[in-house]
C-alpha cells in the first residue's frame, strides 16, 4: 500500500474517533446522496434488491444494509480499513434485527483483489468509493473487479463525484492541495467517463442520475434535461453482458 493510500485511511479512521453522526439524521445527506442517487438507481432493478445477493464496495456508518437487510437474500459489504468494519459491525449489531443481521456480512476485503469467485453476485455496487483510491492503475482494477464477481445479466452501480460540477470540483481539488480533504483523495469523473469504463468492461449502461434536477412535472422537464449533468454526486446502473 502506498503513502497516498495509507493517508486516506488515516483521514477515514479519524472520523471514528470524532462524534460519527447517524446519518439518517442527516436529511440533505439522505436527500440528495441516497434518495435521489442511490436508491434511485437500485429501483431500476426490477423487484429492488428482494431476494438478491448483494455486493456493497466501501461502507462506513451501514446504512444501506439497515435499509435493505429485511429485503437481500444475503448481503456482502466490504472495506479496506480494519476500524471502519468494526465500527459498521457494531452498528449493524445494534440496528439491525436478529432475524436479518446474519444475513448481512461486513468484512475487510480490498476493493481491488475482492476475495469472491466471479459471477457471485446479482447485484454489486460502489457509493462514492472509488474515487479515494489515489492510483489510477488500482481505481482501474477497482472497476473491473466489481464486474468480475457480478453475474451475467446482474446490475452493476457506481456512483462517484461529478467532474462537470466546477464548484465542487474545483473546492476539492483547492483542499486536497491544502491537505485539508475530509477523506485525503478524491477523484472526479465526467458521466461519460465512468460510462464509457462501464462499456468497455462489458457492461451495458441503462439509466443515469445524479443530485441535481429530477423535479416533478411538465414544466421541469427541461430544466432537469439541462441540470442532471451537473449535480455534484452522479451515477450509473448498468447490466453485466
Amino acid at each position: 500500500m502506498d503513502k497516498r493510500q495509507k493517508f486516506v485511511l488515516e483521514k477515514f479512521t479519524k472520523h471514528l474517533s470524532q462524534n460519527v453522526i447517524d446519518v439518517r439524521d442527516d436529511w440533505n445527506y439522505m436527500f440528495l446522496s441516497k434518495f435521489k442517487v442511490d436508491y434511485r438507481l437500485i429501483s431500476k432493478i426490477p423487484g429492488g434488491l428482494k431476494d438478491k445477493v448483494v455486493l456493497n464496495v466501501g461502507t462506513f456508518f451501514p446504512i444501506d444494509e439497515i435499509y435493505f437487510a429485511s429485503r437481500v437474500r444475503e448481503f456482502y459489504s466490504v472495506d479496506l480499513a480494519a476500524d471502519v468494519i468494526q465500527f459498521a459491525n457494531e452498528v449493524a449489531d445494534r440496528e439491525i434485527h436478529p432475524s436479518f443481521r446474519e444475513r448481512i456480512k461486513i468484512n475487510v476485503a480490498d476493493a481491488t483483489s475482492l476475495p469472491f469467485e466471479d459471477n457471485f453476485f446479482d447485484v454489486s455496487f460502489s457509493f462514492s468509493t472509488i474515487e479515494h483510491i489515489p492510483d489510477r492503475n488500482l481505481r482501474a482494477k477497482a472497476f473491473s473487479e466489481l464486474v468480475r464477481v457480478t453475474k451475467s445479466g446482474g446490475y452493476i452501480i457506481i456512483t462517484l463525484p461529478n467532474k462537470l460540477n466546477l464548484g465542487k470540483f474545483i473546492r476539492s481539488k483547492w483542499s486536497q492541495y491544502k491537505g485539508t480533504s475530509p477523506f485525503g483523495y478524491e477523484h472526479h469523473y465526467t458521466p461519460n467517463e465512468l460510462k464509457k469504463i462501464l462499456k468497455q468492461l462489458g457492461v451495458k449502461p441503462i439509466f443515469y442520475c445524479s443530485s441535481a434536477g429530477d423535479l416533478s412535472g411538465i414544466m421541469f422537464r427541461v430544466y432537469d434535461f439541462v441540470t442532471k449533468y451537473f449535480g455534484h454526486r452522479m451515477g450509473w446502473i448498468g447490466i453485466k453482458e
